[in-house]
């Protein structure tokens, strides 16, 4: 692992990832506006969170440079920064964006799960990370990432898929529960039904779920939504996609239980904000 002084260092303590100048995770009081982009990126993933003491985590870039748009109407244009991003699993549609903004932005951590792919673009993802000398780290259950009052939780993958070649990448999803004082946010990457069944025992209540693989058939079973039983659902995904994503069934478990739906192929760009407590999500087109 390689740690950058003065930029991020990482702490492992009992399987625990503890980046940048925080307490002991989870113990800081929530103070100021978390704010969470969910990119419209066609079909593909691309979340950016901002924590209140302005520390920016990309989560998954989408399938072109589309996200550097993005990220140019949401950051200062002085800020060539980000402290971290993280590629849940090595499909083009999550990892491709990552490499433009390894290219454009100084990022000082990278993670992922350590699932590999014989592509071009993973190819150029890891040389940009080597050629960056950000920190890097593969994650797995157990871990936690802070930035001051905001935690990720990694709920998966549940053992290490480091180094290995996956038959589905979907299954190697990275995870991540976010909190902030009050507000949870489960990102669920691709992850299918089966990652979904690993990972309940671990969840809980939610408020907002990112619904796993673009809202396919085989995400959001009936047992996961009950246990988990978000206020409302993001889906990420493009106009017209040729996945028929979302699928007619997943929406419906969806609407049955009353919970709120947000599509970037519909809404555009969305963006929740929350002060640690009922977060607001809403959304908030950008020009580009």
């Amino acid at each position: 692992m390689l740690v950058i002084a003065a930029v991020l260092f990482v702490v492992e303590t009992h399987g625990t990832k503890v980046p940048g100048n925080s307490d002991f995770p989870g113990t800081l009081v929530p103070s100021g506006e978390l704010r969470v982009w969910f990119f419209d990126v066609g079909q593909g993933d691309a979340i950016f969170i901002e924590t209140p003491d302005h520390r920016q985590i990309l989560i998954d870039g989408g399938p072109s440079q589309a996200v550097l748009s993005k990220l140019g109407q949401v950051m200062p244009p002085w800020d060539r920064s980000v402290d971290a991003i993280v590629l849940t699993h090595p499909h083009l549609d999550h990892v491709a964006g990552l490499v433009s903004v390894l290219e454009r932005y100084d990022v000082a951590a990278v993670y992922d799960g350590g699932a590999l792919a014989r592509t071009g673009v993973m190819d150029a993802f890891g040389d940009k990370s080597v050629a960056e000398l950000a920190a890097t780290d593969h994650l797995v259950a157990g871990d936690r990432i802070v930035y001051g009052a905001v935690t990720l939780d990694v709920l998966a993958p549940t053992r290490s898929v480091d180094g290995t070649y996956p038959k589905d990448p979907n299954e190697a999803s990275v995870v991540l529960l976010l909190t902030y004082g009050d507000t949870m946010i489960l990102l669920m990457g691709d992850a299918p039904d089966d990652v979904e069944d690993d990972i309940l025992p671990a969840v809980g209540d939610v408020d907002v779920l990112k619904v796993g693989h673009h809202g396919s058939r085989t995400s959001s079973s009936i047992e996961f939504l009950d246990d988990v039983t978000p206020e409302f659902a993001i889906i990420s995904d493009g106009v017209g996609n040729s996945y028929g994503h979302p699928h007619p069934a997943t929406l419906q478990r969806l609407e049955d239980r009353g919970i709120r739906i947000r599509r970037t192929d519909l809404d555009g760009d969305i963006l929740l904000t929350s002060t640690g407590g009922e977060p607001t999500v809403e959304p908030s087109p950008l020009p580009f």
